[in-house]
């Protein structure tokens, strides 16, 4: 499971309208439109935000299913990002090609970049095969990018699993990437474990990256809970964990201060659109074992199909 900081909503493919609006506030107070998505027919998502009182695009996605069968798909998705003027920055070109068997899947994805010139040029292969269903699966990802002399070389390899139940499970992923001698090394794990009981779900993140010795160690830590009422009301609160809050130095071998706590809000509005705030807590400077008073950060409103 993994925890977005913001808890972005998530925009399902439909073949219903939708549009989603985030609003922040700027520096003099007002309260402005930060972002939005919009998407018809599962086929276009765009991303614009608000500078200095204009709407500019930040990111527009086309993707199509290019072949469909009974044991796999292939699917074209083009990412188009912006500047802060507007302008065109890049483009992405992301085809994939997904086969499923009996209790097993493979997704192999290739990615195309372009340059500065608009040319498109060849930038990542990732392969990820799984097995299993449920709660209970095993996933291995390689991740492999051009070199200078125009071969494709492994330079990352994903390792993950998950065990449990539907209730109560634990996951795990160990990334491991290319070293200057030509091996492999374990660059980072995250470790999970999972809940979900009736209208309450928990989870607790640890990351471990490599220490002063070179091997891993406890980095910062995740804890989240969310219920739901029965008015339809989902609460998230997450904690998040590091080895030092900002701005301070920790000691070797202490354990993890709190940095900040989220509170996102997530509520249906008698028009039918479902709208979730955003608010921290974040300890000061002065007292860093202590959290400071709730800031609301953002308010996001969608419209359509936003479960």
């Amino acid at each position: 499971m993994t925890l977005a900081g913001a808890a972005a909503l998530a925009q399902q493919a439909s073949s219903t309208s939708s549009s989603t609006s985030t609003y922040i506030d700027d520096i003099n107070g007002r309260r402005v439109q930060a972002s939005s998505i919009q998407s018809s027919d599962h086929t276009t998502t765009e991303r614009w935000q608000a500078i200095n009182g204009r709407s500019v695009p930040l990111e527009q996605v086309e993707e199509r299913v290019i072949s469909e069968g009974l044991s796999g798909k292939v699917t074209e998705r083009l990412v188009k990002k912006f500047s802060p003027t507007g302008g065109l920055a890049s483009t992405e070109r992301i085809v994939t090609e997904e086969q499923k068997t009996t209790g097993a899947s493979t997704v192999k994805e290739t990615v195309w970049r372009s340059d500065v010139n608009g040319n498109f040029r060849q930038d990542e292969q990732r392969t990820t095969e799984t097995r299993g269903t449920g709660p209970n699966t095993t996933t291995e990802t390689t991740i492999a990018r051009p070199t200078l002399n125009g071969s494709v070389q492994v330079v990352e390899k994903r390792s993950s699993s998950s065990m449990g139940t539907d209730t109560a499970w634990k996951s795990s992923e160990t990334v491991y990437r290319l070293s200057s001698n030509g091996g492999m090394y374990e660059a980072l794990r995250q470790v999970t474990e999972s809940t979900k009981q009736k209208d309450r779900s928990t989870a607790n993140t640890s990351y471990y990256e490599p220490g002063v010795s070179g091997s891993l160690v406890l980095a910062r830590q995740s804890v989240s809970a969310t219920t739901k009422t029965p008015d339809g009301r989902e609460t998230t609160e997450v904690d998040l964990y590091a080895r030092a809050a900002d701005g301070r130095v920790q000691e070797n071998g202490a354990p993890p201060q709190i940095k900040e706590q989220q509170i996102i809000e997530r509520r249906k509005a008698p028009d039918g659109s479902v709208v979730e705030t955003l608010s921290v807590r974040r300890p000061s400077l002065a007292d860093p074992t202590h959290l400071g008073g709730l800031q609301e950060i953002s308010e996001t409103v969608c419209k359509g199909k936003c479960d």
